[in-house]
């Protein structure tokens, strides 16, 4: 379908007109109004163009306009006739309700564009987005559910959110192009400083380049995104039930048609995730540093270049910052400029780095190894064997165990060293195939009375029959 098949032929004519400043302004008006109501009475749209653009519909010649003597007369017949005429060429219709009422409905066509043109008046940058976070986000709920529709959902969201995320790169890497431009044009280092630290700052650093590099991070979410992918892409069977998903909310014209566009949309986010850093991160980095250091030199250059008062004097100062003791300079400047050295104390000026001294060789000291006695390495090895046995540890656990054949690290009741040294000893004797009890380590850490160990799940093993 071209343009003019989905717009009305005359739609753009009011933003040619001489009076097109005017007419932005009603559409502005119109947009607001139809955020702000669901149904939008002509009187209500009336009071809003009449409120809104009172000195306007003054000051306005409507030469060459099909406009009455009545509506031109005041600023009433002004405001009736701006709605006729956006009617006429197609921003709005018209509908009668059952209360015999006039209403304005907003066509399709004619809401995109007044997005549009709001978001072109609205400069200020996108703050919040996350397009990777709500990628995985999306991609790990599914996968970690049972619905086969919330995956099938998944990889449409998954999509959706790889594609603005393409679109907000190539528009960050316009925008510093932009930006770029710009400072070939300027002249004057105030300008040049308030328009990167002010403008490129805050509208391209901070609201966009930061995030992606700390919050909405490519690399810290592109791995999960890919494996949760590949293994959906390694599942026949769910593919299928995930296309007759497709299929029963009519993505597709038949099952074959369904697959094949998940399929494409899987491989695309995975492709596109391979290369986005190469492709637009890098690319993007490396424009910032060109412009960067485009922005310095221009600023240096007119600095240097300037030859009047502030010129020479950050000549003099810069060469005077490069020798404490620059005396015969002062002394050539001094005529012109009363100069005065100053000291100050600080906290640093009393103290000095120590230096290391020199290592003198001195004489080897001698270890004495204590012999170990046999009496007390006989009662150490009888403990362990009482207290810290195989038997003893089991004997512990099932304790732990109790009736219901499994427990937890909550349930160890670890107060005191006894109870955690058995906590150790268990998991260490777990894997043993003569063992009648497993042990998991699961993820994360309890801590109780002052010990640690990892959460684990210990469970009586089934006897073999």
């Amino acid at each position: 379908m071209k343009l003019f098949d989905a717009v009305p032929n005359e739609l753009f004519s009011v933003l040619a007109s001489p009076n097109r400043s005017l007419y932005a302004d009603a559409l502005d008006v119109l947009y607001e109004s139809y955020q702000e109501n669901l149904k939008i009475p002509e009187e209500t749209l009336y009071s809003m163009l009449r409120g809104k653009l009172e000195q306007q519909l003054a000051e306005a010649t409507f030469e060459g306009e099909d406009i009455d003597e009545e509506e031109l007369r005041d600023v009433s017949g002004r405001a009736r006739f701006l709605i006729r005429k956006l009617d006429s060429k197609g921003w709005l219709e018209k509908q009668r309700g059952e209360d015999f009422d006039e209403y304005i409905t907003v066509p399709g066509y004619s809401s995109r564009l007044l997005e549009l043109f709001h978001l072109l008046q609205d400069d200020s940058p996108m703050w919040g987005y996350s397009y990777v976070f709500g990628t995985y986000s999306t991609l790990k709920v599914a996968s970690e559910g049972s619905s086969v529709y919330d995956k099938m959902a998944a990889v449409y969201s998954a999509y959706d959110n790889t594609q603005s995320l393409i679109k907000l790169l190539q528009m960050v890497y316009h925008n510093v192009k932009h930006f770029f431009q710009r400072q070939i044009n300027m002249q004057n280092v105030n300008v040049i400083l308030a328009s990167h630290f002010d403008d490129f700052g805050q509208k391209v650093v901070e609201a966009y380049i930061r995030p992606l590099k700390i919050k909405d991070s490519v690399p810290k979410y592109r791995v999960p995104i890919q494996t949760i992918l590949s293994g959906w892409l390694e599942d026949d069977a769910l593919l299928t039930a995930m296309s007759n998903a497709a299929l029963q909310d009519r993505r597709g014209s038949d099952l074959n048609a369904c697959r094949s566009d998940l399929l494409r949309k899987i491989f695309w986010v995975k492709e596109r995730y391979d290369n986005i850093e190469h492709e637009f991160l890098d690319e993007i980095d490396q424009q910032v540093r060109r412009y960067t250091r485009a922005t310095t030199q221009k600023i240096e250059n007119l600095t240097n270049r300037d030859h009047n008062v502030r010129g020479n004097l950050n000549y003099l100062l810069t060469a005077l910052s490069r020798n404490r003791r620059a005396s015969e300079l002062v002394e050539q400047i001094q005529p012109a400029f009363q100069l005065y050295e100053q000291s100050f104390l600080s906290e640093k000026s009393v103290w000095y780095r120590k230096r290391p001294g020199k290592r003198t060789k001195a004489a080897p000291v001698l270890i004495q190894e204590d012999r170990i006695d046999p009496e007390m390495a006989r009662q150490a090895q009888q403990l362990l064997r009482s207290e810290y046995g195989r038997s003893a540890i089991a004997a512990y656990v099932e304790q732990w165990l109790g009736a219901a054949g499994v427990c937890y690290s909550e349930d160890l009741d670890l107060k005191d060293d006894k109870a955690y040294i058995m906590s150790l000893l268990a998991v260490l004797t777990g894997d043993d195939r003569f063992s009648t009890y497993t042990v998991h380590e699961m993820e994360g850490v309890y801590s109780e009375n002052g010990y640690s160990i990892p959460r684990l799940q210990i469970k009586r093993r089934e006897e073999k029959t």
